[in-house]
């Protein structure tokens, strides 16, 4: 039990509603979209239908890379990036540094390297373009930008977040400071047709996600002002702007020598990286190739049991090992350890498929927490006109936000064959955005309207896997012989979703309550 002075809980209640009620609906926004984000990686793999292998940085490199070399442009030759995509393939990205509008960007040649050396397909232009081209990832890549920036331009989206996490966390202490009877509240439902009812399942399902909550709340704030404020400020301030230069000074590798020397065997590193990391590696940097100072430095998957992994740095020259080390600084600190954590934590990809799927549920529990609290709200002020347009809003993008993403994955799908995805997956989702604002706007009570999408959403959902298959996605039997668990595992999982959409959708219209945002007698306090 919490005692606290009447005052003081009145306060509470104002401090925790006004959170909510003023970034409410973009913090529902962030949870819902964050929840499909855990999955980022599955969905990519899943959606685009390239099945490579299961450790695609296993396979021998150095035959093909040297003759991807021979069709590169020399500008282009001294900067090489490795990374493993989640439908098994090689990104080989063969890139020079260049200065544009004052920025430093790399630009380049993009292969896409496919089973025994087969050249999937080869792009020119600079990295983050080629990245947001890509028609294969567009889906995952959607929903992860509309999670970590709302798809609003660097570097505000991200500050936007990053205070959403801070709103998440003022809504979260000060949800559990005013309750009086805490260990007692957490187990009462008292009814799911009453308005004291919702409460209850609000407070219910606030108290049993609030670790959750919290932990996500805290690093995502992180996260997006570390990426948006404080690397470009540590930039700007002690290297003039240059990234590189803080990346090479981070690493201990200050020494500059330009003079001409060998290329050292990048199968044979990386044969001796994921041997020294007892785990599958992920990327790869490959700095200043043909030179005395070469640098290369490999990423590896968390060793089984273990949560992050060091870093290994490698002498391009030579390929003699350098050092380990962590994420920050040059040996291990409890720091350093802490600091790598905050990633996983936040997209619960510690655990596999199982922590995966415990933040997923415990993601949904928290969209409706977010969602539930600002009805709460506003069931209180509803016979104010303001309140009533801000509940047909918070009706809107309840319903609305679960059945826009359903649509732009059914736009992906069915724009995949030619190649259309990166156009129509974020343009299905406005326009089905649109499409569910309208009634939103002509119903006169707006009650029904979330259920209604909800089931919409179900119906699309369920339709995914048919709709992936009938466009040329892989066979799970394929699937299952490239290592490629996802493809029958996500199928799986969005028809489950799907049913559960439809179910929860029938119960609420099979028990629906009086009108809430149209013109009525003033229902009781919510709180």
């Amino acid at each position: 039990m919490i005692n606290l002075k009447a005052r003081e809980t009145k306060t509470l209640v104002a401090v925790h509603g006004w959170a909510g009620a003023v970034l409410g609906l973009l913090l529902y926004a962030v949870i819902v979209t964050g929840t499909a984000a855990v999955f980022s990686n599955e969905i990519k793999a899943w959606s685009g239908g390239l099945l490579g292998m299961n450790d695609p940085l296993s396979q021998p490199l150095g035959a093909v890379l040297a003759r991807l070399e021979a069709e590169t442009p020399k500008e282009f030759r001294d900067d090489l990036a490795l990374r493993a995509t989640p439908a098994g393939n090689v990104l080989a990205f063969f890139h020079a540094d260049e200065m544009v509008n004052g920025a430093r960007r790399e630009r380049g040649i993009l292969y896409t390297i496919g089973p025994n050396g087969r050249l999937v397909s080869r792009q020119e232009g600079f990295g983050n373009e080629l990245s947001a081209s890509d028609p294969y990832t567009a889906l995952g890549r959607f929903y992860v930008d509309l999670h970590v920036r709302l798809h609003v331009p660097n570097p505000w989206g991200l500050i936007l977040t990053g205070i959403l996490g801070l709103a998440m966390l003022v809504a979260a202490v000060s949800g559990i400071l005013m309750h009086r009877h805490l260990f007692r509240d957490i187990f009462l439902l008292r009814g799911r047709d009453r308005v004291v009812g919702l409460r209850d399942l609000h407070s219910v399902a606030g108290t049993w996600t609030l670790p959750h909550a919290f932990v996500l709340a805290f690093t995502g704030a992180y996260l997006s002002f570390a990426i948006a404020v404080a690397l470009p400020m540590l930039a700007k301030i002690a290297f003039k702007g240059d990234v590189r230069a803080m990346v090479t000074t981070l690493n201990g590798l200050n020494t500059v020598d330009a003079r001409p020397a060998a290329i050292a065997d990048i199968d044979a590193m990386l044969s001796d990286a994921r041997k020294r990391a007892g785990a599958p590696l992920l990327s790869a940097a490959w700095e200043n190739r043909g030179r005395t100072d070469s640098r290369i430095t490999v990423f590896p998957a968390p060793r089984s049991g273990e949560l992050t992994a060091m870093r290994l740095i490698y002498n391009g020259s030579t390929g003699e090992l350098i050092r380990e080390r962590p994420i920050v600084g040059l040996k291990p600190s409890m720091g350093a350890s802490l600091l790598a954590l905050i990633g996983p934590v936040h997209f619960g990809n510690f655990a596999g498929w199982w922590s995966r799927a415990v933040w997923f549920a415990l993601g949904a529990a928290s969209a409706y927490v977010a969602w539930s609290g600002l009805n709460l709200w506003i069931r209180r002020r509803f016979d104010q006109r303001g309140w009533r347009a801000l509940g047909r809003m918070t009706a809107w993008v309840g319903g609305g936000l679960p059945f826009a993403m359903a649509a732009a994955a059914v736009a992906y799908f069915v724009s995949l064959p030619s190649l259309t995805t990166v156009f129509w997956t974020p343009a299905a989702f406005l326009i089905a955005a649109a499409l569910a604002l309208v009634p939103a706007l002509l119903m006169r009570s707006v009650e029904r309207l979330p259920s209604l999408l909800f089931g919409a959403t179900g119906i699309l959902l369920i339709a995914l896997p048919l709709l992936r298959a009938a466009v040329g996605g892989p066979t799970w039997r394929a699937a299952l012989s490239a290592g490629q668990n996802a493809v029958p595992t996500m199928d799986v999982l969005v028809a489950l979703c799907g049913i559960a959409c439809l179910v929860s959708a029938a119960m609420a219209l099979r028990h629906r309550e009086p009108a809430t945002f149209a013109a009525g007698p003033v229902m009781q306090s919510a709180e």
